[in-house]
């Protein structure tokens, strides 16, 4: 009788391990997803690197613009338990290796900290003016940024650095916010996770010489808010969609690729924000999301609408205008 209730313990022990590395892994991508290839644009043509989530910077050589700030990427257990701060050597590291020393413009979404976390040591290190809501001023100011070098925006604001134009766009943060609210003071490091709220989520339309890239950051959207926009490329957020029906992600699609008419979209904030970029990129833990099921459902829409959907390497140069226009 003992031995069968050890045996018994002992299955139920490795069905219960089982069941938590399932959830609490990353599940893989559905077959087929295609990475665009590292490439180098001509002189004065726009390069994109990414860092992961929804951390992109945009660079013609003379003059960068970055969206959002995680590069430092604290493991789960410090996110969710403990309290988190930036990471100086990783910052260093991707930098140098995105050979990005000097930034113009560092274009917040939201304060969330998966957005926001790094705004200080990047601000410090590039001279880049931090540009967000009223929260994104107070993380600037609370790692040290002089007023001088933030600027707060509420949408619709238009800014220039070099050939690049930048368009704010007011928008609406993913279902479900976990962190609702404002920063009302300087927020400094180490912090917990809940300390980062939202603050107000924008969208930023980049021009460049013709070329019209959408980062849209945040998997929600204001009904209409892209009518008459037209652009090439989409950078979409896709974290969150697999816990609502079908119908919103196929209004989402509507609102954010169909309208503006891109014919490339590049999915963002799908990845495992808890691992360090010297690894490969992997989805969302299924306890927190289920991409590839999104995935799944964004392809037949991309179908019907002759829409590529492509990834983004992590860190290496991609010429945006050229896969732009070999996906066309």
């Amino acid at each position: 009788m003992l031995k069968r209730i050890a045996v018994a313990l002992a299955a139920l022990l490795v069905a219960m391990l089982g069941y938590g590395a399932w959830v609490f892994g990353s599940p893989a991508m559905p077959a087929g997803s295609q990475t665009l290839a590292s490439s180098v644009p001509a002189p004065g043509g726009v390069a994109v690197h990414y860092f992961g989530t929804t951390t992109l910077a945009f660079d013609d050589g003379r003059d960068a613009v970055m969206i959002d700030a995680l590069i430092s990427r604290p493991a789960i257990t410090k996110a969710m338990f403990g309290t988190i701060a930036s990471d100086p050597a990783r910052i260093d590291a991707a930098l140098k290796a995105a050979h990005l020393s000097k930034l113009d413009l560092l274009l917040i979404t939201h304060s969330h900290y998966d957005h926001a976390l790094d705004i200080p040591a990047i601000a410090t290190r590039t001279g880049a003016k931090v540009v967000g809501s009223p929260s994104t001023r107070e993380v600037a100011r609370g790692g040290g940024v002089p007023d001088a070098q933030v600027q707060t925006i509420h949408g619709g604001e238009r800014l220039q650095a070099g050939d690049f134009t930048v368009t704010v766009f007011r928008s609406l943060h993913s279902l479900g916010d976990r962190v609702p609210g404002d920063i009302a003071a300087p927020l400094r490091q180490p912090a917990t996770l809940k300390d980062y709220k939202e603050g107000g989520t924008f969208a930023f339309l980049i021009e460049h010489k013709g070329l019209r890239l959408l980062v849209h950051a945040s998997a929600n959207a204001v009904p209409g808010m892209y009518r008459g926009v037209k652009a090439d490329v989409v950078f979409l957020a896709t974290g969150g969609l697999s816990t609502h029906p079908q119908a919103f992600t196929d209004t989402y699609w509507r609102e954010v690729v169909e309208e503006t008419g891109a014919k490339l979209v590049v999915p963002i904030h799908w990845d495992s924000f808890f691992t360090g970029l010297d690894r490969p990129l992997k989805p969302l833990p299924r306890l927190m999301d289920n991409i590839p099921l999104t995935m799944d459902r964004i392809a037949p829409l991309a179908q019907r609408d002759h829409v590529a959907v492509r990834y983004l390497p992590v860190i290496v140069p991609v010429d945006i205008a050229a896969a732009a226009k070999t996906e066309k």
